[in-house]
């Protein structure tokens, strides 16, 4: 086989890739606008007032994982004790941070020591010691040696004393009306909803996005980077992810927001320590357990706006991100690998897993090999500059109209972003392709060559610094 036969063939193989992946993100696209429309009418006729002032309502313990998180953890604590909620406790489990992040705690809350009881269903690294804030006793805080994220979360769940349990991280800040739209649809059916995760917002400075109302969000005063987030964290969301829960096969209840059954999490032996990342693996493991016992359930996505995490603001700091991603998203497949094409997993082997494999576990592979045969093509003289260009104008447009689906989508549900803010958004959608997304693959392989090398670490890094001016 001539060079030139084997640069047609690799063409040729990424071209149908790239169909079928956007044949499947167009189907999703069109079923996620369909349920954000459902979703949107079904929140407009709930009464949230009754409901937040409900002594019926069920309880929440919402967990928070936090490891040398002095400089974040405060804000998001006081936006989770500020929640317009009946009946819920906030657990932080300081995982033995190295940092001041205990000492941060006790100079904004006043910690002072208690005796308390906590189940040991689930195992964990030792506690130290618990805490209260004596100002307000929905706040615990629970001390332990460092066992990671997974542990942390499973510590908390000992500790905690409500029904439901919501995960978060300490780098998110909370509207105000999270639990409340979240925890609708579990109050709804709580027999057959297990868990549910909602929509949040990248942003650089979290606390001052949400500190801003709905409706006067620009998105020009964000670093171009995060802009570019905002964009992907739509587009995750609205289109995929809402699309997923309408059809009963969403693979991921997100970290940062997460609600789970109690019950269901403690049958299944908590968050598992072997995995690098504990929410896609907890969500999988859910799905293969369940759907072979035959047990009704659901795992939904709502598109309601439930806080602000903080999005990398240098390519650094967003590659260590998201080549982390990638290395969890492979150990998941390839650990729950029997789901895939098995019509006994129903929509989660038959349609799930399979998107995923087209659309994260191959991706890599393929644009890889797409930029190889073009630098090769070049190289050799084999390249059509005019077929090229074309090429790319419509793949840039066409990632465009799925960044536009996902605009459309979250403005028709929150109105959270101005006009300008809006245009913004729309203007960076196609330049998306040649800006942010060679940064995106470099990213996915690296995860996937640190996967295949067994790596399982967490690589932190730095938190933003502060930034001044108004967020958006």
């Amino acid at each position: 086989m001539t060079v030139e036969s084997a640069l047609r063939l690799t063409v040729l193989a990424c071209a149908i890739h790239l169909c079928l992946t956007y044949g499947a993100y167009f189907l999703l696209m069109i079923s996620g606008l369909y349920e954000n429309a459902r979703r949107q009418r079904e929140h407009g006729s709930v009464d949230y007032e009754t409901m937040a002032q409900s002594r019926f309502a069920p309880g929440v313990s919402i967990v928070l994982a936090a490891y040398n998180e002095a400089a974040t953890i405060v804000p998001s604590i006081e936006s989770l004790l500020a929640l317009n909620y009946p009946i819920f406790e906030v657990v932080v489990v300081n995982d033995g941070s190295k940092d001041e992040t205990l000492k941060v705690l006790d100079d904004a809350f006043g910690l002072t020591p208690v005796d308390r009881s906590t189940r040991t269903s689930i195992p964990s690294e030792s506690i130290r010691a618990f805490y209260e804030s004596p100002s307000d006793s929905r706040l615990v805080v629970v001390d332990k040696e460092n066992g990671g994220k997974a542990d942390a979360l499973n510590a908390g769940l000992n500790a905690a004393r409500y029904p439901y349990i919501c995960g978060v991280d300490a780098d998110t800040v909370f509207a105000q009306n999270a639990l409340l739209r979240a925890m609708r649809v579990c109050i709804g059916d709580p027999q057959t909803v297990i868990g549910v995760t909602s929509y949040i917002e990248a942003a650089a400075d979290p606390q001052t996005v949400m500190a801003t109302p709905p409706g006067q969000r620009p998105i020009s005063t964000r670093p171009l980077l995060v802009a570019f987030q905002t964009l992907d964290y739509l587009r995750a969301f609205f289109n995929n992810r809402i699309a997923w829960s309408r059809n009963d096969f969403m693979l991921c209840a997100i970290g940062a927001f997460q609600i789970w059954r109690r019950d269901i999490v403690e049958e299944h032996g908590g968050w598992s320590r072997a995995f690098t990342c504990e929410d896609i693996e907890l969500t999988f493991r859910l799905h293969e357990s369940l759907l072979r016992q035959g047990r009704p359930y659901k795992i939904i996505c709502l598109p309601d706006p439930v806080g602000a995490t903080e999005g990398p603001d240098t390519v650094r700091k967003l590659v260590a991100q998201r080549e982390r991603w990638q290395r969890v998203t492979l150990e998941t497949f390839w650990a729950f690998r029997g789901m895939c094409f098995n019509p006994r997993y129903g929509k989660v082997g038959k349609l799930g897993m399979p998107f995923y494999l087209l659309s994260e576990i191959l991706a890599p592979v393929f644009e890889v090999a797409t930029i190889a045969a073009v630098t090769l093509g070049i190289v050799l003289g084999l390249i059509q500059w005019e077929l090229l260009l074309w090429t790319t104008i419509f793949i840039a447009l066409v990632n465009g109209i799925f960044n536009a689906g996902a605009i459309f989508a979250v403005d028709r549900q929150a109105r959270e972003y101005t006009i300008t803010g809006l245009l913004a958004l729309f203007v960076l959608a196609p330049l998306e392709l040649i800006v942010y997304r060679p940064v995106m693959t470099w990213a996915r392989l690296k995860g996937t060559i640190r996967f295949f090398r067994g790596d399982k670490g967490w690589h932190k890094f730095d938190r933003n610094a502060p930034i001044g001016g108004t967020a958006g």
